[in-house]
């Protein structure tokens, strides 16, 4: 992507994606959409990044880690303010890593696994969790294996990690753990095994939602020959068993940090993108799941973008970062409203 020139850079841009397709670095990134979105362009993000983690706390959306400039895991963390557009430092992650998801428990949110820089095989079986109040970390107890581009999710006190790629970073893993944090916190707590996933992948989105986990979409293998998956699993913790659920209606995987819950509805930003009998894509669609078990598409991106941060506050959607092409990033951060 070519440096934004001035002109490109008012604050409120009317964006048409024109139909066409350009093919870098094997993907297409697709420029097909048939509708006009009002995006507003704000401050661009302190380093641009993609794979990252995200969640929101107190109406502010909190950066960890993910890959900066050159395909490089970064410690930095940041927080965004929507109501004063502004940016705030936090203290760095104990390492550089990515491929990693957050999820919030009262006031720390946590994370498991992901791929770090100069480590042996990249996958790492390190858990932490983030004092919002306090700007620390602290260790948990650790996976009982490595795993990168697996999901976390959390439904009361319990943590579940789910699939991802084994050492080799393409082997596809079934693991399901779960760690009961009322138990941690009274000293004596390790990763049991719980239901295995029916389709191991990784790169999948994690939600929890109606107190069940969804697993959604993902890819076949990492570093061969990434395979998208339409395919939905629902866990249901009560009786630790897997359903499946509303297909995607494509196969689709990179959007971890895009993928999240506002309202009744799950949403999906951005990714990659395997349409049936097609090229895997970068993806420009905004997915939503209805209440009444259907992904609709509810509007577009101003361009394609895999693994971009994303959620709706106060009636907004805010999108950061992401690649262009699966290889480099931006930091672009636009709004509109909410679908």
């Amino acid at each position: 992507m070519t440096p934004t020139s001035n002109a490109q850079r008012h604050r409120t841009n009317r964006v048409m994606v024109i139909i066409g397709a350009t093919v870098i670095f094997g993907l297409v990134i697709p420029w097909n959409a048939t509708a006009q979105d009002d995006w507003q362009k704000l401050k661009d993000m302190p380093v641009g990044k993609w794979e990252s983690g995200t969640v929101v706390v107190d109406d502010k959306l909190y950066f960890f880690g993910g890959y900066t400039k050159g395909v490089r895991s970064s410690k930095r963390c940041d927080v965004f303010d929507p109501k004063d557009d502004s940016w705030t430092r936090i203290q760095d992650l104990p390492s550089a890593i990515s491929h990693m998801n957050m999820v919030l428990d009262r006031r720390r949110v946590w994370f498991a696994g992901g791929f770090k820089d100069g480590y042996k095989g990249h996958t790492i079986a390190e858990v932490w969790n983030y004092d919002i109040d306090g700007d620390r970390y602290t260790a948990a107890p650790l996976l009982p294996e490595t795993r990168g581009g697996g999901g976390l999710a959390i439904v009361g006190r319990t943590l579940h990690y789910l699939g991802g790629v084994k050492a080799d970073r393409d082997t596809d893993a079934a693991d399901h753990w779960v760690l009961d944090l009322d138990k941690l916190a009274k000293g004596s707590a390790q990763w049991e095994n719980a239901a295995p996933m029916p389709a191991p992948r990784n790169q999948f989105s994690t939600v929890t939602f109606e107190e069940k986990i969804y697993v959604i979409g993902g890819q076949f293998h990492h570093d061969s020959r990434q395979l998208d998956q339409p395919r939905v699993d629902v866990y249901d913790p009560k009786n630790d068993s897997w359903s499946r659920g509303p297909q995607l209606p494509k196969g689709h995987s990179h959007s971890e940090g895009g993928t999240f819950v506002s309202g009744r509805r799950i949403f999906m930003v951005g990714g990659h993108t395997t349409p049936q009998g097609g090229r895997k894509q970068i993806d420009a669609d905004i997915l939503a799941l209805s209440p009444a078990g259907k992904w609709e598409l509810v509007g577009r991106l101003p361009t394609p973008l895999s693994s971009p941060a994303a959620t709706i506050i106060e009636g907004k959607l805010y999108v950061a970062g992401g690649s262009p092409n699966g290889r480099s990033v931006q930091g672009d951060m636009w709004v509109r409203s909410a679908p």
